[in-house]
């Protein structure tokens, strides 16, 4: 009785999630690859901002024919803006307003080694 009509209840979000699932996507791409390119942007730059990385990134992938089965502008701007606030937060890149700085990738690790230098010493002399 019950358990038959919850199976044949309908899913009002059920072609909503297919449309996304169907979403086209370059095989084997994801955050990494993404993170990679514009890590490579970056620090090749200096200084730039998030649309000329954005930009660049879509050109190369469009010239190389990943793009025209259906792959939007929109979506890989979506990724590499994702790939920024990735690398934003592991601090290898700094943002100021709308300027995108390269850091470096070895400043996290270097910071944190600070800090434990820090604790330690402060732990031995306390």
């Amino acid at each position: 009785g019950n358990a038959v009509q919850r199976k044949e209840a309908v899913d009002p979000d059920k072609d909503r999630k297919k449309e996304k699932a169907a979403a086209p996507r370059i095989t084997g791409w994801g955050l990494r690859e993404y993170s990679k390119i514009v890590c490579e942007k970056v620090e090749a730059k200096g200084r730039t901002t998030y649309n000329e990385v954005a930009d660049e990134i879509y050109s190369e992938l469009k010239s190389m024919a990943h793009i025209g089965q259906g792959f939007d502008e929109k979506n890989i701007r979506r990724r590499v803006y994702d790939a920024f606030n990735v690398l934003i937060a592991l601090r290898v890149i700094a943002k100021e307003k709308k300027e995108i700085r390269w850091m470096g990738l070895s400043n996290y690790r270097y910071e944190k080694i600070k800090k434990l230098e820090v604790s330690f010493c402060a732990y031995f002399a306390g």
